[in-house]
């Protein structure tokens, strides 16, 4: 079984996910805060929570979906369409978006590992961005064949959680220079526009298709 992920495509999905898991948001502020206040070990079962949840989303939704376009013309076209609007959405978002709160830290989680897995769970469960990244955008990077595209949605998740991991220990370990960072209004305008700058271009390399 091989691949049918190019080296271009692959890079703008992983451009996409790189924008995706280090732009701040309701996870990355809250393993922020629990770096400042417990370190970088005491925030692991959260992260494995948000994994978990994570990986169970791009199981049943990238996957799922994978099956259901498979074949089928007209239905890969209109999840590349609403995942273009998606991403144009977000871009829009990110440019005209107030800013972040960051006066209050994030409240302590129960110190049992299961309080804390519990926490990145629904973290990561609650995030409706999930569910439209994983359906809309996963599908439109993956190959048109039964096996390829399987092997591909499985490449692309392991690429996915391995850069959220990554960039929650670094918000977590770093997260009293990051706070001081994110605690200018202008480098959080410029750090906004950078990113919906990064998500237009995203979006349009999608519209081109792959």
């Amino acid at each position: 079984m091989t691949t049918q992920l190019t080296l271009a495509s692959f890079t703008y999905f992983l451009l996409f996910c790189a924008t995706m898991t280090f732009s701040p948001g309701p996870m990355t502020l809250l393993l922020m805060g629990l770096g400042m206040q417990e370190g970088l070990k005491r925030s692991m079962p959260v992260q494995l929570g948000a994994s978990v949840a994570y990986l169970v989303s791009i199981l049943i939704f990238a996957v799922g979906f994978a099956e259901l376009v498979k074949g089928n013309p007209l239905i890969s076209r209109a999840i590349q369409y609403i995942g273009v609007a998606y991403l144009l959405y977000l871009a829009y978002r990110q440019w005209t978006s107030p800013g972040l709160a960051l006066d209050n830290p994030a409240t302590a989680v129960q110190d049992s590992f299961k309080g804390r897995f519990g926490k990145g769970l629904l973290t990561g469960f609650s995030n409706p961005k999930t569910i439209v990244m994983f359906s809309a955008v996963f599908p439109q990077f993956a190959g048109q064949g039964g096996d390829t595209r399987t092997l591909d949605v499985a490449l692309l998740g392991l690429a996915f959680l391995l850069l959220q991991f990554v960039s929650g220990c670094l918000y977590c370990y770093f997260g009293q220079r990051i706070r001081r960072v994110l605690q200018s209004p202008a480098r959080q305008v410029l750090l906004r526009r950078a990113t919906a700058v990064m998500l237009l271009g995203v979006a349009l390399m999608l519209a081109r298709g792959f």
